[in-house]
Formats: structure tokens, sequence, C-alpha cells
């Protein structure tokens, strides 16, 4: 699939929803032109009331002047928070596809994300739902200390942190959200960045945006990770709860 044909399925998807925040486009903008990268990438997000579809798109990079006639490899849509109408938007996408579940082997592991994926061609579809209905897993109360001390430890290292606070957005609750921004009191954290931005913590926004200050302009990879949570941030402020 064309990368104009990806953008055309897309926007009849979604037409007529609102956008949460401006699209990024790296071909667009002189920032990322140097990120080495084999892709161009794309990120929009549409809103409705009680949630948000995140929209990534990756393809070819070819001059920017004919991208739209390259390859698009992979649209994929992240389904935050619970609305039916971007639900039924989204499966619009795998209609007509081959359903390709072994596209996805050994990239996600188990992450309890639910996904649907078919191809077109070289071009990978692909939906997520990453909120599941029902009661959240409550960790252990030793479990959540340990965890805590973790991230609390100084002589912790970037890893252990990263893996504990994977451990602990599994149980995604106030008392999780605390210790992740405690951390964000003393450390950047882009895990705990990313884990407070999808669920739309409006309190992590000045330690992102103090991230997003300190990336240097020869680091266009950080730049365009700490732009896209941004503006996902910034769509969650569009959501009716």
């Amino acid at each position: 699939m064309k990368l104009s044909e990806a953008l055309a399925v897309l926007e009849r998807s979604f037409s007529g929803l609102e956008e949460g925040a401006p699209r990024l486009v790296e071909a667009e903008d002189d920032r990322f032109a140097l990120r080495p990268s084999a892709v161009w990438l794309e990120y929009r997000w549409y809103v409705r009331a009680g949630g948000m579809a995140e929209v990534f798109l990756k393809s070819e990079r070819v001059r920017a002047g004919v991208r739209f006639h390259a390859e698009a490899t992979v649209l994929r849509v992240h389904l935050l928070g619970a609305s039916s109408e971007l639900s039924e938007r989204a499966a619009q996408l795998l209609v007509g596809g081959r359903p390709a579940p072994e596209r996805l082997m050994g990239l996600f592991g188990d992450d309890g994300v639910r996904r649907e994926v078919v191809a077109f061609g070289r071009t990978s579809v692909t939906v997520e739902h990453w909120d599941t209905p029902g009661p959240r897993p409550v960790l252990a109360e030793a479990r959540f200390r340990a965890l805590a001390e973790r991230l609390a430890d100084p002589a912790s290292t970037p890893e252990e942190r990263h893996e504990a606070v994977q451990r602990l957005a599994d149980e995604r609750s106030p008392r999780v959200v605390e210790v992740l921004l405690e951390l964000l009191s003393r450390q950047s954290s882009l895990m705990a960045l990313r884990v407070l931005s999808e669920w739309g913590e409006e309190r992590s926004r000045a330690p992102l945006l103090r991230a997003l200050d300190a990336v240097r302009p020869d680091n266009p990879a950080d730049l365009w990770t700490l732009t896209a949570l941004v503006r996902r941030l910034d769509a969650w402020t569009h959501v009716k709860r």
C-alpha cells in the first residue's frame, strides 16, 4: 500500500473527528531530517468523548517530495481510554486485509495489549487496545514497596528503573501515579513519561517539558519521542472523560 493510499484509508475511517493535537510529520519538520532511519514517521491524535485514537505511520524514507508514492510499511492505531466510536472507526482499517498475526511475533511480548493485525501486501495494519475493560490488577503490598524502593534508590541502574516502572504500570492506580511523579521530581525517566502520558496525567507535563528542553539538537530521536508525548498529553485535554 502506497503512503497516499494508506492516508486515504485513514482519512475515510476517521472522517469528521476532532484531532486533539497538531499532527507530527517527520518529513515536514527540519528538526528530524538527520534522524538515522530507513523510514519516515507520522503521528495523529483523534479524540472523542472517553478516549483517543493515536495513529502511527511508517513509510519508506525517500526524498520528501515523493514520499506519498513510497510504500507505507506500518499503520498502527493505539486506542486509549474507552470510546466505542473510535474502536469502530479503527476497525474499518482492518477490512479487506489478510489476517497476519505472524507479523507480531517477537515484537511486543506478553504486555497485556490486545492486538488485531492484517496485511495489505507489505503494509501491516494494527489496532491496539491499550485499555482493557474490567478491574485493574493490584500489586501485592510487598511487591509494590519493593518496586517503589528500587525507583527511590540512587544506586539503581537505568535498566532497573525502567523495569520497575513497567511492573508498577501494571497496576495503574493513584499510588502508582504518585510514585512515578516522585521519580520524575528527582530525575527524568522516559518510561515514566510514556506511562503517565498514556494515562493522560497532566501533572507529568512539567517534567516532560523539562526533558524536552534538555534534548540536544543533535539528538533527533529523543526529540521526536518527547515531542510526540507532549502532543499526546495535549490531545488528552480535548477528551471529555
